[in-house]
């Protein structure tokens, strides 16, 4: 019975054409899962594309070798399995390394030797069909090794081996369940190999595919846990985010400033009954304007940022005429994290112009470039040393910008200045995450 496996076309097809449907299986689950632009996931799909394309080539040489008047399909068919055979290869080596990665800084030479050993090996095999070096197609289309076939096994099998003294050598990084299923990827091809003293490849192009699934269930868990650290570490950012609110909003209303406003007002009310209402209002939009943004972890509308900024630059202006705040807009389409231009201004005046002995400018700009929204406050100031921003644990304020624009939008903050000649505050936010 055993001597007949090879005779028995409808078997060894059948086999072949179940593998490829667990593979597009596999294949299809891969594709959809959002953990697919993975490194090792992107190679792992390139391997099942592989694996795929070599079982065919497979079925394509069960069903035409030995049939004279096919043997262009036959030779076609050897190209597939053979090329692609060594593509698995390739791209299993290059999952196993990006795998390792994920835990691991690795270096990429492993791959890159068994890719080019693996390219030379498959060149040689493929320019034998034509050449009759390692086998040739007889007179009744079917084909036959020469003694020299032997090397390729050889090749095969230190593939192989070097796949295993790979894997253990980094048993440590890895879990032992890990560990034995990326081995199951050379153990279980070795294993079916005595198999082909008496059935050819069907066996082993099985047991890869077996190999196949085991490392699809490590790859789902390794995502699953990268998922769930995620959720882990966006849960402890959101926190920290919440703190950082509240305390921008504290540290933007200093009882100095309310004093100082109120102070205003009371003077106002008894010399300028109409600016002290004026004032009034706006101090208490400005107040809701913080109040209102202590659970807000969304993203708000520069125009709305702005419109913040406008109510505290109306009260500073009632309180220092000589100074003058300036609005240059050219780009009021995007969002940004709420209270984060209005603490530039403030810092702008109390530490720039305040240290001058009158007058002073602001100028909040807005504009965009191919890649970025940008925001700038720049003041002419008597400017400062940067070098002082350094330990950013005395500069709260400065830090929880920094901080939420980092987190909320994977935008900058950069500030530029020199004594005596101002200090430029500018905001870089990029294009693409505008809409998170």
């Amino acid at each position: 019975m055993i001597s007949m496996l090879n005779e028995m076309i409808e078997l060894n097809v059948g086999l072949l054409c179940f593998a490829i449907l667990i593979n597009i299986f596999l294949l299809g689950g891969a594709l959809t899962d959002e953990g697919r632009n993975k490194p090792f996931m992107q190679n792992f799909i390139r391997l099942m594309f592989a694996n795929i394309f070599m079982l065919t080539g497979e079925v394509l040489i069960w069903l035409t070798d030995g049939v004279p008047g096919r043997v262009v399909l036959l030779k076609t068919g050897f190209v597939l399995s053979c090329g692609c055979g060594y593509l698995v290869l390739i791209c299993f080596a290059y999952c196993l390394v990006s795998f390792l990665r994920e835990k691991k800084k690795v270096s990429w030479k492993f791959a890159r030797a068994i890719a080019v050993s693996c390219a030379v090996s498959a060149v040689l095999n493929i320019m034998s069909v034509y050449n009759g070096t390692l086998f040739y197609i007889d007179a009744t289309g079917t084909f036959a090794y020469t003694d020299l076939y032997m090397i390729v096994n050889l090749f095969d099998l230190s593939i192989i081996f070097t796949q295993i003294i790979y894997v253990l050598k980094y048993r440590k990084t890895l879990t032992r369940r890990g560990t034995f299923i990326l081995l199951t990827f050379s153990i279980f091809p070795l294993a079916a190999m005595p198999l082909q003293l008496f059935w050819d490849t069907t066996p082993k192009c099985m047991a890869t595919t077996m190999s196949l699934i085991a490392l699809y269930m490590l790859f789902q868990g390794e995502l699953t846990r990268q998922l769930a650290e995620k959720k882990k570490e966006l849960a402890e950012k959101e926190r920290q985010l919440g703190e950082s609110r509240i305390s921008t909003m504290i540290s933007q209303i200093q009882p100095h400033f309310i004093y100082n406003t109120l102070g205003t007002i009371e003077q106002l009310c008894l010399e300028q009954p109409e600016r002290a209402s004026k004032l009034v209002h706006d101090f208490s939009l400005y107040l809701r304007g913080n109040f209102s943004q202590i659970d807000n972890a969304a993203l708000i509308g520069i125009s709305r940022e702005l419109e913040h900024v406008r109510h505290y630059a109306d009260i500073e202006q009632t309180r220092f005429p000589d100074m003058t705040i300036r609005f240059d807009l050219h780009s009021s389409e995007f969002l940004l994290p709420a209270l984060t231009i209005q603490p530039l201004v403030e810092n702008a005046i109390k530490h720039g112009l305040m240290k001058l002995e009158s007058g002073g400018t602001v100028t909040i700009c807005t504009f965009e470039t191919d890649r970025h929204y940008c925001v700038s406050v720049v003041d002419d100031g008597v400017g400062f040393d940067p070098s002082v921003l350094r330990d950013e644990t005395k500069h709260i304020g400065i830090r929880n910008i920094r901080g939420r624009l980092e987190a909320m939008c994977n935008g900058t903050l950069m500030i530029d200045s020199a004594p005596g000649k101002g200090t430029t505050a500018l905001i870089r936010i990029p294009k693409e995450d505008e809409d998170k």
